[in-house]
């Protein structure tokens, strides 16, 4: 185990010796099973690459569209420009700041981003005429808790990557009302946002061999509650042989800081209606006047839930089968894992040494010490909240006070309970899950390394030791957002080693 930690501690240090990107210079073009798209040629320490920027991958779900399965794309006949990048999905971000780039919202947000080798498209090979397997393909789900981030280079450059010789996919998927609201009917069946992703990994593999990639050699990967997605993807049956393997980087399927309970799913829609004035109790007209509404209203009343949740508002749900419903998820994720449902794919889990110091500064915005002191059930997480029987509570609530509050609630007692509840003990528990069931190997990593200099520390403000949440994802991609900005730090040879 430990020759594995050291081997991933090494990868994720070295791919910071890659040198920054030049600039983008003359078009390419790839084929798709749609249509044609024009991307454009970067390099990256010499490494010439392909990026595809702004390819969507389904129709647009406006209108009627709204909260249903996404539709397949019509066949374009025009060349599509995929030089630049889409608009991301609504959101409220709470976390990113400044390495999230302003960008612009909407519901047409159904957009990925591919980028690759340039040398192993098949206009510069003979793989049209005798295809033979391509480029190992590594897709990323974002994270954000469900509720913001994006696909985007800000956050997400591909350089370290691509000049490995893989190719990376970073896409959109709609998020928190728009992608998680559940009210258990065939329009809003709930999980759409999973559902996107599902979208986005059978479009690969239609695809793949045209980016010079191979469809029988797809890893899927996500930090946060993008790895919670990527783990449900590997429980569901929706997904099956999509993908081989898949990274789970600070976030699980079985993760606290979120409830899979349809309870839930009501309690937070109910109270979606409730902010948007909406008192009728018939699905259909339900229906209709969510759909009439303009997206920057639906946007704004998710806004004002977060602000009485804290972290996130909608998330993924275990579904009820529904006629004509493509179920995602079909039970808890624990029950799942304990029948031994996705057991044969290989799992790298990690999470960092204090993931909750980079919620630091959103808690004390919140008035985190205030509300639990107004409402101490709250140290509970999420989902343990919830499966927890109502007799039960208050005995758990003063099991995790003795452990962490030593009857002093602080930001600091909260910050350790969170790293642990939220993130530490779920992968764990899933590693020791995998350990009981059998089947394909788990590695697990811990990552503590504190650089001379830190991306989310120093945007963030934020003075700790060990590593927070984010700071992994900084040491395999490429935070474009604030590299060589003003404030920001260049590796020092030590990062680097």
């Amino acid at each position: 185990m430990t020759s594995h930690v050291l081997a991933l501690a090494f990868l994720l240090h070295a791919c910071t010796a890659l040198a920054w990107p030049g600039a983008a210079s003359r078009s390419v073009d790839a084929y798709l099973d749609c249509g044609r798209v024009r991307g454009v040629q970067r390099t990256a320490h010499g490494f010439k690459f392909a990026s595809f920027l702004g390819v969507p991958y389904a129709k647009q779900p406006i209108g009627d569209l709204r909260f249903k399965e996404l539709e397949p794309l019509e066949h374009w006949d025009d060349v599509f420009n995929a030089t630049s990048e889409g608009p991301i999905c609504f959101q409220t971000d709470i976390l990113y700041g400044r390495i999230m780039a302003p960008s612009e919202m909407s519901e047409a947000c159904i957009y990925a981003n591919i980028h690759g080798s340039l040398h192993a498209l098949p206009e510069f090979t003979d793989r049209q005429r005798d295809w033979t397997p391509g480029l190992p393909i590594l897709v990323f789900i974002h994270g954000g808790g469900f509720a913001f981030g994006s696909g985007h280079q800000d956050l997400h450059g591909p350089e370290y990557l691509v000049s490995k010789n893989a190719i990376v996919i970073t896409f959109n998927y709609r998020l928190n009302v728009f992608g998680f609201l559940s009210m258990n009917t065939t329009k809003i069946p709930g999980n759409a946002g999973l559902r996107d992703q599902v979208t986005l990994l059978r479009w690969v593999q239609r695809n793949a061999k045209h980016f010079g990639g191979d469809p029988n050699n797809v890893t899927i990967a996500g930090q946060s509650a993008g790895a919670a997605a990527a783990h449900l993807l590997t429980l569901s049956k929706a997904a099956k042989g999509l993908f081989k393997r898949a990274i789970l980087m600070s976030g699980t399927g079985i993760s606290s800081f979120f409830s899979m309970s349809p309870a839930y799913a009501a309690h937070i829609s109910n109270q979606l209606l409730f902010v948007l004035g909406i008192k009728d109790t018939d699905p259909e007209e339900i229906h209709r006047k969510l759909i009439d509404l303009p997206a920057e209203k639906l946007s704004d009343a998710n806004a004002a839930l977060l602000e009485q949740f804290g972290l996130t508002t909608f998330v993924p749900t275990v579904e009820s089968p529904l006629p004509g419903v493509t179920t995602i998820i079909d039970d808890d994720p624990e029950i799942l894992i304990a029948k031994g449902r996705g057991k044969n794919i290989p799992l790298l889990v990690g999470f960092t040494s204090t993931e909750c110091e980079t919620f630091r500064n959103r808690l004390i915005n919140f008035g985190f010490v205030n509300k639990i002191k107004d409402n101490p059930a709250i140290i509970i997480p999420p989902r343990v909240l919830l499966m927890t029987p109502p007799q039960l509570v208050m005995d758990l609530k003063e099991s995790i006070e003795r452990r962490y509050y030593n009857d002093s609630i602080s930001i600091d007692n909260f910050v350790k309970s969170c790293s642990d509840g939220f993130y530490e003990y779920p992968a764990l528990k899933l590693a020791q899950k995998r350990a009981e069931t059998g089947g394909a190997p788990l590695y697990l990593y811990r990552f503590a390394y504190e650089g001379q200099s830190s991306i989310i520390k120093e945007v963030m403000e934020l003075d700790y030791d060990g590593a927070g949440h984010i700071e992994d994802l900084t040491y395999v991609f490429r935070t474009n957002s604030v590299v060589e900005a003003p404030g920001a730090t260049a590796p020092s040879k030590d990062d680097v080693k």
